[in-house]
């Protein structure tokens, strides 16, 4: 696959909306999203988002919609930036387009090990068996590892047919998590604003996210 700048600066792009995201120190997260087309040129979709906080004890994984209330954050501004986020996953398919991939249905973003993976699924969403909750147990079992036995009867009737049924190829892509001259870029700005007037919350969460994951002597390279 080739990456061209502007492909990349996209991705990069819904990195930055996915860290703001995080109210927590946390080890990995895997996000899914759909972008639909239907005849009359209306799009629909849907997203979802898990991450797993930092630490031995805490294993399970946090769904982001339960973060408002989990952790007292204005839910209307939380889900504001969960709007922008997908509306940049959206400008990430088209973005594919114009690089003349072949358009896709449904995303799968994983990032961990301070990688960054995209999967690339073709699926036509709208003619598929399997319903958009049906998706969800799916990937639930498939990329969460949930344990087949946490799920009730149906769930697993459900799953049990997804393993029979023939698989679409997935298209992979990855990257670095922040490339070196962002980190640079985003501490020069918070050294350069002395009184912080002008720095917004998310470059400062942005900022931590780099400080607690990547190591120092990539920042500073």
């Amino acid at each position: 696959m080739i990456c061209s700048k502007s492909l990349r600066m996209a991705h990069e792009e819904v990195q930055k909306k996915i860290f703001v995201m995080l109210p927590e120190k946390w080890d990995r997260l895997y996000l899914y999203a759909s972008v639909i087309e239907h005849f009359n040129k209306l799009e629909t979709g849907e997203m979802f988002f898990y991450y797993y906080p930092k630490g031995l004890l805490r294993k399970k994984p946090v769904n982001v919609y339960e973060v408002p209330s989990k952790f007292n954050i204005d839910e209307n501004q939380y889900f504001r930036m969960s709007d922008e986020l997908y509306a940049s996953i959206k400008k990430l398919r088209e973005e594919c387009i114009k690089n003349k991939e072949k358009p896709w249905t449904n995303i799968t973003i994983s990032i961990e090990n301070l990688k960054y993976k995209a999967e690339y699924g073709y699926e036509d969403l709208t003619a598929s068996e399997f319903d958009g909750n049906a998706r969800r147990i799916i990937w639930s079992y498939e990329y969460l590892q949930m344990p087949y036995d946490s799920f009730n009867r149906k769930e697993k009737k459900i799953i049990d047919d997804y393993i029979k049924a023939d698989k679409e190829e997935k298209t992979i892509f990855e990257l670095p998590i922040y490339k070196k001259e962002m980190a640079k870029n985003l501490e020069h700005e918070l050294q350069a604003d002395k009184n912080l007037t002008f720095v917004t919350e998310k470059k400062i969460e942005e900022m931590e996210y780099i400080r607690n994951h990547v190591p120092r002597s990539q920042i500073l390279k």
